[in-house]
């Protein structure tokens, strides 16, 4: 491999068409590190490319094919004439085919790099806040990601109502977003945090519909991130007796429960 570095993908392909003194026609490329600029100054990253001189076996093939076509159609007349199209067709949707699982394989190569990544953008925050903490990365569904953090200051990370450990969340998943794993949902946990609120807001949920219901009026909930609004909706989804829906702009939006 010959890797040529850059600030972009861009800027390493130019360094490497210099050192090799060719043209973009004239070279494979393969990102080998994906660039990133990090998030506050904090991870970033050079972009790193392999540069290959292609090797021009298909010229040398096409040369020593072309006279064979010729001597056939002087020996068979228009024979030959009728069957080139045939053959001339056949390389077009092969290049097709081989394109996409290269294109889904680097999607997936940059998907997994984001997430390893993002392991190590969360453990950086953690650290200047003043907490050492580990962080164990699982991957449940393929779009799914989530870092269990495992510190002696479990109050400190998660924060009063969970603020602390939601912001670290919030800035985890614009770190995805911003490096290639746009479609991945990470969730962030230390000491079950998360299971034990979901059994909170199911039993806030619960309690508020059975007062709603008791007093005819609508009741609004306080302000809550969107993942944790999602759980008030999927808990009281099949409840006949109320409807729920979400007013106000973030970050103060809220749940909304009232008479159906």
């Amino acid at each position: 491999m010959t890797i040529f570095t850059g600030k972009t993908e861009a800027a390493a392909i130019t360094a490497g068409l210099d050192a090799l003194n060719a043209t973009r026609e004239q070279v494979t490329v393969q990102v080998v590190t994906a660039a990133r600029k990090g998030w506050l100054g904090i991870g970033h990253r050079e972009a790193q490319v392999d540069v290959q001189l292609k090797v021009p076996t298909s010229t040398t093939q096409s040369t020593s094919a072309t006279p064979q076509p010729q001597a056939s159609e002087e020996a068979q007349g228009t024979s030959v004439a009728s069957a080139a199209p045939r053959v001339a067709a056949k390389p077009a949707p092969t290049v097709t085919q081989s394109a996409q699982p290269a294109q889904s394989a680097q999607n997936g190569a940059q998907r997994q790099a984001a997430i390893a990544a993002v392991a190590d953008y969360v453990t950086t925050i953690v650290d200047q806040l003043g907490i050492q903490a580990t962080v164990d990365v699982q991957q449940p569904a393929r779009r799914q990601v989530r870092l269990e953090l495992a510190t002696d200051k479990e109050g400190l990370l998660i924060g009063k109502h969970g603020r602390t450990i939601n912001a670290l969340q919030s800035l985890a998943q614009l770190f995805l977003n911003h490096h290639g794993a746009a479609h991945v949902v990470v969730e962030l946990d230390v000491a079950d945090y998360r299971e034990r609120r979901r059994t909170t807001l199911a039993r806030l949920a619960e309690n508020t519909a059975r007062e709603v219901v008791a007093s005819g009026k609508p009741i609004y909930l306080d302000p809550m991130p969107s993942f944790e609004r999602k759980q008030i909706h999927a808990a009281l989804a099949k409840n006949r007796h109320v409807t729920t829906y979400s007013a106000g702009k973030e970050p103060h939006r809220a749940v909304v429960i009232e008479p159906a």
